[in-house]
Parts: C-alpha cells; sequence; structure tokens
C-alpha cells in the first residue's frame, strides 16, 4: 500500500549527491538532481525536502553520508536509512538489472515508499557522531594491524624502525581517538547510562558498550530476532525438497559483530551466565565456533533486555566469581 510520506532518494558518493524526488500525485514529473556533496549540496536539498515535505532517504556509503545526516538534523528535516543489501534485492525483485546513481536514487525512493525504511531520530544525532569517531578508531586499529603483519616479516633494520614508529604513533592515535568516545558519552546522559549498565555484564567493557551504541542504534526499539538479523548472528536456514542443509549465519554488522565475539569470550572466562550457557552447548557435543554463536545471540539479548528496561538489572555475580575475575583490582583498559 503505498505511503502518504514522500521520500527524496538520495545516492550518496565521495563528489555528488544524485537526488530523486518522486512525483506527489499521478501524472506528474519527477525530478532528478545532481548535487555537491558540500553545504551548498546540503542546503540545495534542504529546500527540496521543505517544498515537498519529504523524508530524505539515504543508504550506508561508507561515511559520506554522516555530515549530511548531521545537516539535515541541523535544519529540522526529516532522515531515514535503506538498508543497501535490501535495497539491490529489491530492484532485482522489480526486474531492474540496471545500476547508475541516478537509478539507485530512484530505487531507494521506491524501496522507502513501498518496504519502509528507518528514520533516524533528532535524538540519535549524538549517536551519529560517535559512529564517525568509532569508525576512524576501526580505521586506525586496521592500519596498526597490517604494520604489524609487516614488521613480522621485514628484515631490512631501518625500515623495521620505522614501522615500529608508525606503530607507536597509531597507538597513541589510537588512545586518544577512545578518549574522545568516551568524553562524548560522558556528556549524553542517555549514553552513559546506557555504558554504565551494559558494563554490569562481565566481559563488556566500556569499547565494546560504546561501539554496540554507535553501530547498532536499533538496540532497545526492536525484538531479539531483528536484532540478530541486523548483527548477521541469526542461523539462516536452507532447504528444498528433501534436502536440507547446515544453517549459517551471514551478512550483518561487521563491527558489531567482533565487538560481540571478543566480549563473549571474555564473558565465557567472567560472567556465570555466559560461561553456563557456553559449556551447556559444548557438553551437547557442539564445537567451539557452534558453541560461541549461541552464546553471543544470548549476550546481545541481555544487552537489549537492559536498553528496553530502564528498571532492568542484570543478576550479581557470585562471589566466587568475582574473585576469579579479580573484581575490585585495577584493570587497566585494553
Amino acid at each position: 500500500m503505498k505511503s502518504d510520506t514522500v521520500y527524496i532518494g538520495v545516492d550518496v558518493s565521495k563528489a555528488k549527491l544524485d537526488v530523486y524526488v518522486p512525483p506527489k500525485k499521478e501524472g506528474l514529473r519527477a525530478v532528478t538532481r545532481e548535487l555537491e556533496n558540500n553545504v551548498k549540496g546540503f542546503r540545495e536539498l534542504r529546500n527540496l525536502a521543505r517544498v515537498v515535505n519529504a523524508t530524505v532517504c539515504i543508504e550506508p556509503t561508507g561515511g559520506y553520508e554522516l555530515e549530511l545526516i548531521a545537516f539535515m538534523h541541523r535544519f529540522k528535516v526529516p532522515v531515514a536509512y535503506a538498508d543497501a543489501l535490501r535495497v539491490r534485492q529489491f530492484a532485482k525483485a522489480e526486474g531492474n538489472l540496471s545500476k547508475n546513481d541516478t537509478i539507485d536514487a530512484a530505487l531507494i525512493s521506491r524501496f522507502a515508499d513501498k518496504i519502509g525504511v528507518r528514520i533516524i531520530n533528532e535524538n540519535d544525532i549524538d549517536t551519529v557522531e560517535l559512529k564517525r569517531k568509532t569508525k576512524f578508531r576501526q580505521t586506525l586499529i586496521d592500519s596498526r594491524t597490517a604494520l604489524i603483519c609487516k614488521l613480522e616479516t621485514e628484515i631490512d633494520k631501518e625500515i623495521r624502525s620505522m614501522i615500529g614508529e608508525q606503530i607507536k604513533h597509531l597507538n597513541k592515535l589510537i588512545k586518544k581517538i577512545e578518549v574522545s568516545c568516551m568524553e562524548m558519552v560522558e556528556k549524553n546522559q542517555s549514553m552513559k547510562n546506557l555504558v554504565s549498565r551494559f558494563t554490569e555484564i562481565g566481559g563488556v567493557g566500556n569499547l565494546t558498550a560504546v561501539s554496540i551504541l554507535a553501530e547498532l542504534p536499533e538496540i532497545g526499539r526492536v525484538n531479539d530476532a531483528k536484532l540478530n538479523r541486523l548483527t548477521g548472528l541469526a542461523p539462516e536456514g536452507k532447504q528444498s525438497g528433501s534436502k536440507e542443509w547446515q544453517r549459517k549465519i551471514c551478512g550483518g554488522r561487521k563491527d558489531v559483530r567482533n565487538a560481540l565475539y571478543m566480549a563473549t569470550v571474555a564473558g565465557i572466562m567472567w560472567n556465570s551466565i555466559l560461561r553456563d550457557y557456553y559449556r551447556k552447548k559444548r557438553a551437547e557435543g557442539h564445537p567451539h565456533k557452534w558453541a560461541i554463536v549461541p552464546t553471543m545471540r544470548k549476550l546481545l539479548s541481555l544487552l537489549n533486555r537492559i536498553a528496553r528496561d530502564p528498571d532492568f538489572r542484570p543478576t550479581p555475580e557470585p562471589e566466587s566469581t568475582k574473585r576469579l575475575a579479580g573484581v575490585g583490582r585495577k584493570r587497566k583498559l585494553a
């Protein structure tokens, strides 16, 4: 059923914005524009959205869209995210195999109108800014990892020295951006409260909590099954006739999944609930990976419950687990 909301489809690239404004009535022509991906282009897009009272709909584009989102929020223009994979699948369902920036903008508009999209609330603006910082942190970590791998095979002393200096410099930058992320969380009371409550779970540290807030803003707003699909933790079935293949996880948000994996690995050691659940799965005969994934889903479900219910508190850890984990000792943040 066609909605009454007008969705302006915007395909964001590094240098430009391809804009598609659908006709408000049958018989009218759609409007297409090519705008610059800068403040000048943002202003033109804002004016277009105001004229037709529309929601600006975009795909995540590796960070090129974040400045546009912040600008639209500043001027009270509704913005929505469209999942890139689902948009492409929607195009295939239409029989539309052509692809260019103009076609993609129109496709995003139709997808939003027929399937629906997630509106980015004004309260999420700090989340968008936090995501910018966490993305930059991940870029620094990836660069450091590449240099560390290079260092293991490099035999030239001069090059090894230069690589070592670069790794030290990256370590300082990573620490600096982590401090910046925590400072931003401290300024937002809602984020501060969630991070404080998330870290009450054994295995979940400040950086894991920040990553979840930045990369999974839907937490606390949707059910567990939806979150599992968003993070790529839902086992997808594959069956045809009498043949049935092994269910596997796929897709989803890699950065969230990585953060949950590390938290779960730590939680198996220091969290009695996760540890017992993991051991139960292993006792059933499941190998490590088949046991760790459902444990990650259990952790995500617990985090979702905390975000959804302000009065919910995780069960305190037994004293035996606290002594084993060294609770009370000053531990350095990794």
